[in-house]
């Protein structure tokens, strides 16, 4: 009796690709991300990693052979890209009232999480996630219209992929590797925490109302979560004499992100200040504080 294997039942040539998803990397030192976002129609995507193989030879042949994968390269063409992932993407600003954006020479793009569904002959997918990528801006073009015919313009976006602090910078799922469906792959980064979307909450000392404060003494802001570093700064977290002068002081974070403290330079004076942690302050996961934190206190 003769077999035949059906190969279909294992593996399928791929046939298309859809479902561009991305996540913004809120902090980078935790590499924690917000919420995972759907981006505009996928057109394609192109993946070239860059590898090095450097070979040892001795005795008139190689003894030692290594590779290593180096930048990856990532070029994306989509339907369209609102001016709310521009935003996303580019770090640009955009005013959701007027839909007016300004493009700033200083905007900095920010690490994404680009996730991605390659389709099967089969009706299988395989699911794609690059951990760390940063893009370049669109290259756009606009040609005038031909009467009697329609030519499509569509934007697309080169980026550089690297890897995440565990050496990882692509993660991928394959149905006919498992063997059946897989659900929700691209609903978050693979291996982050949920994005946490709560509001963080701060406590001080001293705390509100409070007298009799020394003045060498340090005042310590302690988060329920972490926050990112980049936000824990003057312009965010100061002091202010009574009368709205500037208290100047060194401002410092814990390790683990969630204790800030403020030095002042100088010993403070009896009198009331005023500490104010602003809603510039946000948690690793991007989310800011709900409102600003005062404390009023007196020395």
């Amino acid at each position: 009796m003769k077999y035949v294997m059906n190969l279909q039942l294992f593996a399928s040539a791929e046939t298309g690709v859809k479902t561009l998803v991305y996540s913004i990397m809120q902090d980078e030192d935790l590499e924690t991300y917000g919420a995972v976002k759907t981006a505009d129609a996928l057109i394609s995507i192109k993946v070239s990693p860059k590898s090095d193989l450097a070979k040892l030879p001795a005795d008139n042949e190689y003894v030692e052979v290594c590779s290593s994968v180096g930048d990856v390269g990532v070029d994306i063409e989509v339907r369209e890209m609102p001016l709310t992932m521009q935003a996303d993407w580019f770090g640009h600003t955009l005013n959701t009232e007027t839909g007016v954006m300004n493009y700033d020479v200083n905007d900095t793009p920010p690490y994404l999480a680009v996730g991605y569904r390659r389709t099967k002959a089969n009706g299988k997918s395989r699911y794609v996630w690059l951990v760390k990528t940063k893009f370049e801006e669109i290259s756009e073009e606009s040609k005038t219209a031909e009467p009697g015919k329609t030519s499509f313009q569509t934007p697309k976006a080169t980026g550089t992929a690297i890897t995440n602090k565990d050496g990882i910078w692509k993660i991928v799922a394959d149905e006919d590797a498992k063997g059946s469906a897989i659900v929700g792959f691209l609903d978050s980064v693979p291996g982050s925490s949920p994005a946490d979307l709560v509001a963080p909450t701060v406590t001080s000392v001293p705390t509100d109302a409070a007298t009799g404060v020394i003045g060498t003494s340090n005042i310590v802001l302690t988060f329920d979560k972490a926050i990112q570093s980049a936000t824990a700064i003057a312009a965010n977290i100061f002091v202010i004499k009574a009368d709205g002068t500037a208290v100047p002081a060194v401002i410092t974070i814990n390790a683990g992100k969630t204790v800030v403290t403020v030095d002042p330079v100088s010993t403070m004076a009896t009198g009331s200040y005023v500490l104010i942690a602003t809603t510039g302050v946000k948690s690793a996961a991007g989310v800011s504080l709900a409102t600003n934190y005062v404390v009023n206190f007196t020395v």
